[in-house]
């Protein structure tokens, strides 16, 4: 038996009730057995301690929507709206191999743990071969943090390369072969999709995949309504008003679906996606950057949809820092609604934590520090400049905590970096494989037409 108690720290659970801790979280074989006030009592024979001494203890954050190889493709295809910039990136396939995808995703991951991220929601939607989505899931194995690994589908698309439109029979068929041979239990689970219906999905794929995914018990993840483009597709094609409702006869959303971006939805949309259960992955920095439009976060909200934050890849981003997220998703409402009051910044703590959780669903697993729940906890330095004097510890954890004032980060106990160190991981290495997988991987990118 493994035990560890984490002293001395401001405990935030962040659970429905808005409160702080000043105290101790013990934590026994990965699991939450202890949170209280004040000092420890002396706990087994040899276990460890961490002195949190001038921390915030918090739940790990949750980035709900990232790609993670597009760190190779950092600040690659600037100033470009979502459709030729799509372009580019769908082209990229026809140079993409499985080393990049190992290389890029383990850089990613690692980025994401340094600045506190312990879940992340990966929608793989560039399958060029099948051992490309391996060496992803690969490289998550190997880094240590939770995932969920969404395995999405293209059939369809005039931009959309031949290399990675599947027919759904195909592409089942090697969901299927993944399913079988990678149980990770909570630490990896599964989603499928159809990528970005209808702009690469077609109808009939999209009557086939929610019975897929109901029969092999996973979620659904989809970029949905991310510009308006997209919605005028659905208008001009389909004759539907907007993309959830031209989802909705499909049975699309659902309490297990997880819809990237839903920037352009109407409030009939937003009912469609309380009453379904479905959930949002807000990714506001990736949306300014392709200049896509603010998402009705807040109306969301105000109606009871959960919303959960996720960067995208950083091809869209420039990185995977969910600190910077956190701080442009409560700043872009407020100066589009024209009111500073407009949005809490607690809300948006839980949507980095709590509302990433149960949109992958694993609510019951983490997103909360509470007595039976995983010890995916991180330790954030509030003691320093920037961060002092603390007034409201919630809004400046959004507004002034920085990615790299995240000292320590754990995944089920395990501790993946303390004190800014990583344990798995040698990062010198991790960093020159990535330039390796770049250099190459450019070499290939100038060798193609677009």
């Amino acid at each position: 038996m493994s035990s560890l108690v984490i002293a001395k720290a401001l405990i935030l659970p962040m659970t429905e009730e808005r409160k702080s801790v000043a105290g101790y979280v013990r934590v026994v074989d990965g699991v939450i057995t202890e949170i209280g006030a004040g000092a420890p009592a002396k706990g087994v024979d040899k276990e460890e301690s961490i002195d949190a001494a001038g921390c915030v203890l918090m739940p790990g954050l949750i980035n709900a929507h990232t790609h993670l190889y597009q760190v190779l493709l950092r600040a690659v295809w600037e100033d470009l709206e979502l459709m030729p910039w799509l372009k580019r990136i769908y082209g990229c396939a026809r140079a993409l191999r499985p080393e990049h995808f190992y290389a890029g995703s383990l850089l990613g991951c690692i980025e994401a743990i340094r600045s506190g991220v312990t879940t992340v929601c990966e929608h793989n939607f560039l399958n060029p071969s099948p051992e490309c989505a391996l060496e992803t899931i690969r490289a998550i194995r190997d880094s240590g943090v939770r995932a969920v690994f969404a395995r999405t589908i293209m059939d369809a698309g005039e931009i959309v390369p031949d290399c990675t439109k599947e027919k759904p029979e195909e592409a089942f068929r090697r969901i299927e072969s993944i399913l079988a041979t990678h149980d990770g239990g909570t630490d990896l689970t599964f989603m499928t999709g159809p990528n970005t219906p209808p702009i690469n999905t077609t109808p009939g794929l999209l009557k086939e995949i929610r019975g897929f995914a109901d029969d092999k018990a996973i979620g659904i993840s989809a970029h949905v309504a991310e510009s308006k483009s997209v919605v005028e597709t659905v208008r001009r094609e389909h004759g539907k008003g907007g993309v959830v409702e031209f989802l909705h006869q499909f049975g699309i959303p659902a309490k297990n679906s997880i819809f990237a971006h839903s920037v352009h939805v109407s409030n009939d949309e937003i009912c469609i996606l309380k009453e379904t259960g479905t959930s949002v992955s807000h990714n506001p920095v990736s949306n300014m950057m392709l200049g896509d439009g603010v998402a009705p976060v807040v109306e969301m909200l105000r109606q009871g949809v959960n919303v959960a934050l996720g960067t995208d890849g950083a091809a869209s981003n420039h990185s995977q820092d969910l600190f910077d997220t956190m701080k442009a998703a409560s700043l872009l409402q407020k100066v589009h609604h024209q009111d500073a009051g407009v949005i809490d910044p607690y809300a948006v703590l839980r949507m980095a934590t709590s509302g990433g959780a149960k949109a992958l669903g694993l609510d019951a697993i983490c997103g909360t520090i509470e007595v039976g729940k995983r010890a995916d906890l991180i330790l954030v330095d509030i003691d320093t400049v920037h961060n002092q004097p603390v007034n409201d510890i919630f809004s400046q954890i959004v507004h002034c905590a920085k990615a790299s004032d995240v000292q320590t980060v754990m995944v089920s106990g395990e501790i993946l970096m303390q004190d800014r160190k990583l344990l798995r991981h040698d990062e010198k290495q991790i960093l020159a494989d990535a330039r390796q997988a770049n250099r190459d991987l450019m070499e290939r990118v100038t060798k193609l037409s677009f």
